[in-house]
């Protein structure tokens, strides 16, 4: 009897110790999103929004664009290719160069994404601001376009494939869901739980059928492998997020036991979604397609912690993005701008980023976010996302994260010297094999020095820029190697990059070797060798801290001798002043002095080139230094040591 006895004590002490160990390692685990354990639904969240004095001058806001949208009219869709345009749809400037049989085609299924992207953004807040002050005209608008939402099916249509000349639709016409399936979603099923009773059933029942309509084509499409990323199983690309999102948020606002495989291959969608990227939250798509896709992953996965499941809202993925976004806030206000991350400004009250950081609080409860809403923006977004983030951020501290890291999946090194905008920063790209949406920047460095800008990219303009493939995702945008001096002009349409010899070969991989990495100073590698056809060695060596920054490249080709060139694009639209010499050169402006050694003679010029990183007007010229040897050799060494000019 003592023996049993004793036997049950050890075991219940036992189990006590693993419940312990299982609340430790769990309360551990989540700790990043410990206030989001009891999830508000958008409902409860717009009654503790009305219910909040200290919000008036924020749903103040929030009203005064409410009515400013009323005031534009309903977004209506086109059936017609002369009808877009109208009633607040947008035409696709790609559709221009495409034959006349898909053009229209092509056109109308844009202008699906454009009208329902619009709406997933403007309805919810309509409603919100219609819910908090009881006004008649902003309820009547939501009900009208939700009537008007009801007849757009299927909510996005076939025809975004057919975004260049030659493409074709398959035989039974069907291309997929596509994005305009989640945001037309997101939409019209936030939108129903603000307004919750003030929607009739009869609208209810005819956005039902359209949801149920929804949800039946996106597991036909992943039954069927009908889209690209379907078939290629490509789960970075935000198309693969998208419509996942309508098809997640559809079964759960229509009932998890009614569509239980549908949710559950939705689900599995999504998790696969979070876990192809890096787990110290990277996103290989850069952060201006994050900000896009991350928003559907935030709203999916909230809307399933609402109803308890928590499988993505507790994802590694998401707990760690903020940081890695976090890294992208460079000194003097600008931002990491590789890949098609347009241009660098990123002004403090920047509604994109203060967005992004406020749905991420809102979504997964982040102290690093909520850090960088009140220490790097103007705080929380003047938005639905941002009310909702200020009713929640106020139980989450502030965390700031180091000012430095080396990112594997995302190949990048980042570095500023403190989180002052007037500190120094440096970032350097290399290249995984799973990047998507990059560019030939493969050994990119990029120089800020006391928030001036020094060494930049040329950042990237609309998709239909003419120059576009040449000028800013070719290697001619960014501070690499060229072998040769072949330099095309337009040659291709928009989107393109070529692809000459001496050029970056498309998706090369490149890795970053991390010698030292600080506060004070980084010291790093970058292999490029394997980027060229032409090279048997690449190496870059970059070596810096807040007063200098040094890049040692060494290059040589394997078989034959040829022009060795590098560009460095300069934050500055001044001339420069060079002074040349056999073997060593200098290089100077009123921000930095530029000192080059070679091991051979090399020759110096000047260039005026497109920007689309210090600012966002297409037509602003920088200067760009090119250094190349004065002969075809077939190895070289050259130092660039870059000093800037300090003013203080």
């Amino acid at each position: 009897m003592e023996k049993t006895t004793s036997r049950i004590l050890r075991s219940q002490q036992l189990t006590v110790i693993c419940i312990a160990l299982f609340c430790f390692f769990w309360t551990t685990a989540n700790v990043s999103n410990k206030s989001l354990n009891k999830v508000l639904g958008w409902g409860e969240l717009i009654e503790a929004i009305r219910d909040e004095p200290s919000f008036q001058k924020e749903i103040d806001w929030l009203v005064r664009q409410a009515r400013e949208e009323v005031n534009k009219g309903l977004v209506r869709r086109a059936y017609r290719l002369e009808d877009i345009g109208l009633h607040r749809t947008w035409l696709d400037g790609r559709s221009e160069a495409l034959e006349d049989e898909i053009r229209e085609t092509f056109a109308l299924a844009m202008s699906d994404f454009a009208a329902c992207n619009t709406l997933s953004r403007m309805l919810p807040m309509v409603a919100a601001a219609a819910k908090i002050t009881n006004d008649t005209l902003l309820r009547e608008h939501v009900i009208a376009q939700l009537e008007e939402m009801s007849g757009w099916q299927p909510l996005q249509r076939p025809g975004w494939t057919l975004y260049k000349p030659g493409n074709r639709l398959p035989s039974d016409g069907k291309d997929g869901n596509w994005l305009a399936t989640g945001t037309g979603v997101r939409a019209i099923i936030t939108t129903l739980e603000i307004m919750g009773d003030d929607i009739s059933d009869t609208l209810k029942t005819s956005l039902a059928d359209l949801l149920e309509k929804e949800i039946t084509g996106v597991v036909e499409d992943w039954e069927f492998k009908r889209p690209w990323f379907v078939r290629s199983n490509n789960a970075i690309t935000n198309q693969w997020v998208l419509p996942t999102e309508g098809l997640v948020r559809a079964c759960l606002y229509l009932g998890i036991d009614k569509h239980k495989e549908a949710y559950e291959l939705g689900v599995k969608n999504l998790l696969q979604a979070l876990s192809v990227h890096g787990k110290a939250g990277e996103f290989e798509e850069g952060i201006g397609y994050a900000a896009f896709t991350l928003t559907s992953m935030l709203h999916t996965a909230r809307a399933m912690a609402v109803l308890n499941d928590r499988r993505a809202i507790e994802h590694p993925f998401l707990i760690h993005f903020p940081t890695w976004a976090v890294h992208h806030i460079q000194p003097g206000r600008m931002s990491v701008n590789c890949f098609d991350a347009g241009n660098a400004q990123i002004s403090k009250e920047n509604m994109v980023w203060r967005s992004l950081f406020s749905l991420l609080v809102f979504g997964t409860g982040s102290e690093v976010a909520n850090w960088a809403l009140q220490n790097q923006f103007d705080g929380p977004s003047e938005d639905l996302a941002g009310l909702a983030c200020r009713v929640l951020s106020r139980e989450i501290s502030q965390t700031p994260p180091k000012s430095f890291a080396a990112y594997d999946r995302a190949a990048m090194v980042v570095w500023r010297d403190n989180w002052g905008n007037d500190a120094t920063g440096v970032w350097i790209r290399g290249g995984h094999e799973l990047d998507q949406h990059d560019h030939q920047d493969r050994g990119h460095v990029n120089f800020i020095a006391q928030g001036k800008p020094i060494l930049i990219e040329a950042g990237t303009p609309s998709y239909s820029n003419p120059d576009m493939g040449v000028h800013y995702a070719s290697g001619a945008g960014h501070n690499v190697l060229q072998i040769g001096t072949f330099f095309p002009e337009r040659p291709y349409p928009a989107q393109t990059t070529p692809r000459y010899t001496g050029w970056q070969q498309p998706g090369c991989v490149s890795s970053i070797t991390v010698h030292q990495l600080n506060e004070q100073r980084g010291k790093v590698h970058v292999e490029c060798s394997d980027c060229y056809t032409e090279t048997r060695q690449w190496l870059r060596e970059v070596d810096w801290t807040a007063q200098e920054l040094c890049i040692r490249d060494i290059v040589s080709l394997k078989e034959s001798n040829e022009i060795i060139l590098f560009r460095y694009h300069l934050g500055t639209n001044e001339t420069i002043r060079i002074k040349n010499a056999d073997h060593r050169y200098e290089v100077q402006w009123s921000d930095a002095v530029i000192n080059i050694l070679g091991s051979v003679p090399l020759e110096l010029s000047q260039y005026k080139a497109p920007d689309s990183t210090i600012t966002a007007k297409e037509d602003f010229m920088h200067t760009c230094l090119e250094i190349r040897t004065k002969q075809a050799i077939s190895e070289v060494n050259i130092e660039v040591t870059v000093t800037p000019i300090h003013t203080k």
